[in-house]
C-alpha cells in the first residue's frame, strides 16, 4: 500500500473494491441464491440454515485467525490471497453437489471474507490516516453495501437469463475475481 499513500482515493477505492467481493459478494451473495438453490437442490429449511452457518463459524474462526499479532509476510499479500480463496470458493458453489462440500467451501469463504475485512480495514485505514484523509474511511466500508447490491444485481441478471442457482455462484465467483484484479 506505501505506493498509494499519495494517492488516498484510490486507496480507498481499492478498499470499497476489496470488501465488496469478499463481504458483499462472498458472504451475501448466499441470499439471492437461497430460494433458487432450495427449489433446485430439494434442499430442506435445516441444510439450508447449515450452509448458511457454515458461513458464519467460518467467519469466526478466520476472525480469530487474523486476530493473532504475526501473520507471516506481508499484510498486503495475505489479503490478496483472501480475496482469491474468496473469488473461488464462492465460483465452486456452483459446481459442487453434495451437502458436505457446500459446508465446506462456505465455511472456506467465512474464513476468507473474515481475513479480507480485517486485513483490507487495517491497510485502508492505516494509509488513510498517514494521508490525514481519514475522512475517505466511509469509502472503503461502503464496499460491504456496494457488494451486496451486486450480489443481488449478478443474481437477477442471471436470473432474468434463465440462469439457475449454479450459474448464480460462477457470476459472483467470476466478479469476484474481477474485483481481485482491480486490487
Amino acid at each position: 500500500m506505501s505506493e498509494f499513500r499519495a494517492q488516498p482515493h484510490r486507496v480507498a477505492f481499492g478498499g470499497l473494491i476489496a470488501l465488496a467481493a469478499a463481504m458483499g459478494i462472498g458472504r451475501f451473495i448466499y441470499t439471492p441464491i437461497l430460494p433458487p438453490m432450495v427449489e433446485g437442490l430439494s434442499l430442506s429449511k435445516g441444510e439450508a440454515g447449515l450452509i448458511a452457518s457454515a458461513n458464519f463459524v467460518g467467519y469466526l474462526a478466520g476472525a480469530l485467525a487474523v486476530s493473532f499479532p504475526r501473520l507471516p509476510g506481508s499484510s498486503r499479500h495475505w489479503l490478496l490471497w483472501s480475496l482469491a480463496i474468496s473469488a473461488l470458493s464462492t465460483g465452486t458453489m456452483g459446481l459442487a453437489s453434495s451437502l458436505a462440500a457446500f459446508l465446506l467451501l462456505r465455511f472456506i469463504g467465512g474464513v476468507a471474507s473474515a481475513f479480507a475485512l480485517v486485513l483490507a480495514s487495517t491497510l485502508v485505514l492505516e494509509a488513510l490516516s498517514e494521508a490525514r484523509r481519514s475522512n475517505l474511511s466511509a469509502v472503503h466500508f461502503g464496499g460491504v453495501g456496494a457488494g451486496i447490491a451486486l450480489s443481488a444485481l449478478i443474481t437477477w441478471s442471471i436470473s432474468a437469463f434463465d440462469g439457475d442457482w449454479r450459474a448464480m455462484w460462477l457470476g459472483g465467483g467470476v466478479f469476484s475475481l474481477l474485483a481481485l484484479v482491480a486490487v
